[in-house]
C-alpha cells in the first residue's frame, strides 16, 4: 500500500490518455469485471455521474492522490484493512509492464477499482465493520443466560447519502468529504492519536512476577525492565538513564500507571501492578480499536451543553459551551442490573424526593428483606399505599407476588429525609427503565474502585453542585443557590421544571485521554468483548460469559499462577 502514490506519480502519463476510455467501456467494466458486496453502490455512483472516468485522466490526479492516501491515513483506514489496495497496485503494474495489454481496458478497470475502493473506505468511517444487531442480540441475551436486564439504545447508520457522495467525487473533494463523514470527531480523533502512538511502539515482553514487591529503595534487574516498559508508555520520562534502582522517579512513574488504570496508586510495583503492565501490545491496539468502532453508532458531535455520564469511568462531566466544567464521581448499576446505556434529555429536578419503590425491585430485593427483618418499612420511613390509602402491610402478604408476573398492588412509597435513597435531589429523564441521576444517602461508595452498587440508577458524588448549575441557567432566574437552600432546609419535595431541557448521554467508552495521558478502564460489562466478538473477521455466533468476571489477585501465589484482574 505505501507504493501506491509513488506508482501513481510514475504511471500519470497513461493517465493523460484516458480520455479514451468512453462510457460503454465503463458499463461493460461494471457488468463484467466489478466482483464485491458494494457493487451496487458502485454502479450508482457511476449512474450518478453518466459513467464518466472517475479517477484517471489528467484531470483527475489530485481526487486519486487524495484518494491513495486516505486508504493509508490511520484516521480514515485506522485498521489498516485492505479495500481493493492489492488490486489497485496490480493494476498499477500491468499498465506499466504489459506490453499486450489493452491500456483502454485496464484503466477502466482502474477507475471502476478506485471507486470500489472509495465505496468501502467511506462505508467503514460511516458505518465501521461491526454487526451492531448482533450486539444488540448478545446484550439482549444476557438476560436469559444470567438474568442480567441489560439495554444500550443504539441509533445504527445507513450507507450515507448517494448523491452528496457523487457531488463529492466529481468535484474532487475527497480528504474533506471523508472527514464530514468521522463521527464524533474530538473522541474519535483522540483516539486515532492514540492508536498512532501505540501502533509505533515495539511489541513487549513479558514482565516476569515474583513474591516480592518492587518499591522505593529496591534494587534489582527487574527494576530496569519495569522501567524500560514505563518509559515506553509515557509514564517513565524519557531523558532518564535505565538502572536497577527504584528510586522517586520510578515511584512516580508507577503512581503514574496505576492511576491509568484505575488501580491504588502506591507507587508500589505489586503482582496487581504486574499483571496490568503485561498487557500485551496487540491488547492496547485492539481496545483502542474497539472504542473507535463505538463512535460510528453516534452522531458527528453532542450538544454543546450536556451531562455526559461514561459508565468504565465511573465519571460525570458537565459541558458548557462544549468545555467541561463540573466534574463528579458516580455510582452505577451493578453487573446484574447495568445502567442502560441511553442519550436523553433531562426535564426537571426534585429538591427532597421521595422514592417509589419499582415493582421490579420490591420482587427482587423488598419481598425478601421483609421476610427476615419485619421492621424494614419503619426503619427506613417507607410508607404502603393500596391506590391513595395508607395501610398496614404483613411481609407474607406479598409471598405470592415474588415470583409473579403479576404487578404488585401496593405502593412504597419511601419519604424524603436524610435516610431517603436518593438523597437531596433527583435528576428526571423520562425513560423506559426507570433510571434517573440522582444523589444518595451512602457516600462512601464513591471511594470504591468499582462503583457498581445500583440498580441501574446513577448516582452522583455532587448533585448540588449540579443543580445550583442548571437552576441558575435553566430557570429563567426563578431559582438560585440562596432558593435552593431554602427549599432543601424545608424538607419540602419540590418539583422544578426546566424551561430548556438539558441533554444527557450516557456512554460506554474504555479509554480516554487526560492531558497527556492515556487512562484504560475496566471492560465492567463486558460490552468491549461482545463488540470484539461481533466484528467483521471475529463474529461468534453467540456470547458466553466467562465464569469469573473479576477475580481479586493475590498477592502470595505460585510461582507457575497468572494472576487476573
Amino acid at each position: 500500500m505505501k507504493y501506491i502514490v509513488l506508482l501513481f506519480l510514475i504511471f500519470s502519463n497513461y493517465f493523460l490518455n484516458a480520455e479514451s476510455i468512453n462510457n460503454d467501456l465503463i458499463k461493460s467494466t461494471l457488468s463484467n469485471s466489478l466482483r464485491s458486496n458494494e457493487s451496487a453502490l458502485v454502479q450508482n455512483l457511476y449512474e450518478n455521474t453518466g459513467y464518466y472516468p472517475l479517477w484517471t485522466g489528467e484531470q483527475n490526479q489530485q481526487k486519486t492522490n487524495e484518494l491513495l492516501s486516505a486508504l493509508k491515513n490511520p484516521l480514515f483506514n485506522y485498521k489498516e484493512k485492505d479495500f481493493g489496495q492489492k488490486e489497485i497496485e496490480k493494476l498499477f503494474f500491468m499498465i506499466d509492464n504489459d506490453k499486450n495489454a489493452n491500456k483502454e481496458q485496464l484503466l477502466a478497470k482502474l477507475d471502476v477499482a478506485l471507486s470500489n475502493s472509495f465505496i468501502k473506505l467511506v462505508k467503514f468511517i460511516y458505518v465501521g465493520d461491526v454487526d451492531w444487531n448482533m450486539v444488540k442480540n448478545k446484550i439482549s441475551s444476557l438476560k436469559q443466560s444470567d438474568g442480567t436486564s441489560a439495554s444500550w439504545e443504539m441509533q445504527t447508520k445507513e450507507f450515507p447519502d448517494r448523491n452528496i457522495l457523487a457531488r463529492a467525487v466529481v468535484e474532487g473533494n475527497i480528504e474533506s468529504y471523508l472527514t464530514s463523514l468521522i463521527p464524533l470527531e474530538d473522541k474519535y480523533k483522540t483516539f486515532v492519536s492514540i492508536y498512532n502512538k501505540y501502533r509505533k511502539l515495539k511489541p513487549f515482553n513479558e514482565i516476569p512476577y515474583s513474591y516480592d514487591d518492587l518499591k522505593l529503595g529496591s534494587n534489582s534487574p527487574r527494576v530496569m525492565i519495569v522501567k524500560k516498559r514505563l518509559q515506553d508508555l509515557g509514564d517513565y520520562p524519557s531523558h532518564l538513564m535505565l538502572d536497577n534502582y527504584f528510586d522517586n522517579n520510578l515511584k512516580e512513574a508507577v503512581i503514574s500507571f496505576q492511576k491509568r488504570f484505575n488501580l491504588e496508586p502506591s507507587g508500589i510495583f505489586d503482582r496487581v501492578t504486574n499483571y496490568y503492565l503485561n498487557t500485551t501490545l496487540s491488547a492496547y491496539l485492539k481496545t483502542i480499536a474497539t472504542n473507535l468502532d463505538k463512535t460510528k453508532i453516534y452522531p458527528k458531535k453532542f450538544n454543546n451543553e450536556r451531562v455526559e455520564i461514561n459508565i468504565p469511568g465511573y465519571d460525570l462531566t458537565y459541558y458548557n459551551e462544549n468545555q467541561p466544567t463540573l466534574n463528579s464521581k458516580v455510582v452505577l448499576g451493578r453487573t446484574d442490573r447495568p445502567t442502560p446505556i441511553i442519550n436523553d434529555h433531562i426535564d426537571y429536578m426534585v429538591l427532597n424526593p421521595t422514592w417509589t419503590v419499582t415493582d421490579n425491585l420490591i420482587k427482587k430485593d423488598l419481598i425478601g428483606v421483609l421476610r427476615e427483618d419485619p421492621n424494614y418499612l419503619k426503619e427506613h420511613n417507607i410508607r404502603v399505599y393500596a391506590g391513595n390509602e395508607e395501610i398496614e402491610l404483613e411481609p407474607n402478604q406479598l409471598d405470592e407476588y415474588e415470583n409473579s408476573s403479576a404487578k404488585v398492588p401496593y405502593r412504597f412509597v419511601q419519604e424524603a429525609g436524610s435516610k431517603n435513597v436518593l438523597g437531596k435531589v433527583k435528576f428526571a429523564f423520562p425513560n423506559n427503565y426507570d433510571v434517573f441521576l440522582h444523589d444518595t444517602d451512602n457516600k462512601d461508595l464513591f471511594n470504591r474502585r468499582y462503583r457498581i452498587y445500583s440498580s441501574g440508577c446513577v448516582r452522583a458524588q455532587k448533585p448540588l453542585e449540579l443543580a445550583k448549575i442548571l437552576l441558575e441557567t435553566h430557570t429563567s432566574g426563578k431559582y438560585d443557590e440562596s432558593k435552593m437552600q431554602e427549599i432543601l432546609d424545608s424538607n419540602k419535595t419540590t418539583t422544578i421544571k426546566f424551561d430548556k431541557s438539558v441533554p444527557i448521554n450516557i456512554l460506554y467508552f474504555t479509554v480516554s485521554k487526560n492531558k497527556d495521558k492515556v487512562y484504560f478502564d475496566y471492560d465492567i460489562y463486558m460490552y468491549d468483548l461482545i463488540i470484539q466478538e461481533s466484528t467483521e473477521g471475529n463474529k461468534k455466533p453467540y456470547f458466553e460469559i466467562p465464569k469469573q468476571r473479576m477475580v481479586k489477585i493475590e498477592k502470595k501465589t505460585e510461582k507457575d499462577e497468572e494472576p487476573e484482574p
